[in-house]
């Protein structure tokens, strides 16, 4: 029974979540414009690096760079969780909610579920965006849904580490200004050129981000190509980050519960 109520709370803190995001432009435009935006400059801005020798032939550049993509919206949509939870500390939502009946770590958990949600919805307008505009995804349904869930355990794993943000420090600004943060996360892995084309530096550090693996388990998803990367290898990094940053989100809640 407990299990069940749980999940339930969970879910109705998803939803609330989902819904406040959605009424609101600033969570919104950031997380689907952006890497939409980014996407498009690009696919026509660097379209030539196709013609060089170790360059993957996934057919239209677009379809080789919508990875990248996913990833952005992704981390966008993490971010946006970290500062709805910081709002809602500062307007005084999330004292009322400390005094409601439930475990404390479905407050982090349903931001996290939040956040994976929206990911999803991400991952179907953006690789539907880039198939419009010439991709084609020889790795089939099947293939997508994994990068779409790839998408959406990156947006929970950013979440987590967000959340725990927000509830060690409590400052909406803070998390606000953080939002460089997915730029450097996303430039340091392979998003939108092959690891073996990046400088000797940037292929160094993307041995060592974890998003590296993600990405690269887009891609050979997409196009059923495991020279591309190894799926299995990101969704079993994707999953651990999911739990590493949500343990580090209800440490947070525990350490900010015990000061009170």
């Amino acid at each position: 029974m407990g299990a069940r109520v749980n999940g339930r709370v969970v879910a109705a803190l998803a939803a609330r979540a989902i819904r406040v995001q959605f009424r609101r432009a600033q969570f919104l435009i950031p997380a689907f414009m952006l890497p939409l935006v980014l996407l498009a400059v690009i696919a026509s801005g660097t379209s030539a690096a196709r013609g060089l020798p170790q360059f993957p032939d996934t057919g239209a550049y677009v379809g080789f760079v919508v990875g990248g993509t996913l990833m952005q919206g992704a981390l966008l949509a993490g971010l946006t969780a970290g500062i709805a939870l910081a709002g809602d500390i500062e307007g005084g939502f999330f004292d009322r909610l400390l005094t409601a009946p439930v475990q404390r770590v479905s407050i982090v958990l349903g931001r996290v579920a939040a956040a994976c949600a929206l990911g999803t919805v991400q991952g179907i307008v953006f690789l539907g965006v880039a198939f419009l505009f010439g991709a084609r995804y020889s790795g089939g349904v099947a293939g997508v849904g994994v990068a779409i869930t790839l998408g959406a355990l990156t947006a929970g794993s950013l979440a987590g580490l967000a959340c725990a943000i927000a509830l060690r420090t409590g400052s909406l600004s803070l998390l606000q200004n953080l939002f460089p943060l997915t730029f450097v996360l996303l430039f340091t892995a392979p998003a939108f050129f092959p690891r073996e084309l990046l400088n000797p530096t940037a292929e160094a550090i993307a041995t060592y981000n974890p998003l590296a693996y993600i990405v690269e388990g887009i891609r050979a998803a997409l196009f059923d190509d495991p020279g591309l990367g190894d799926s299995g290898l990101g969704l079993l990094v994707g999953a651990g980050l999911v739990l590493a940053t949500t343990g580090l989100a209800d440490l947070a809640m525990r350490r900010r519960l015990a000061t009170q």
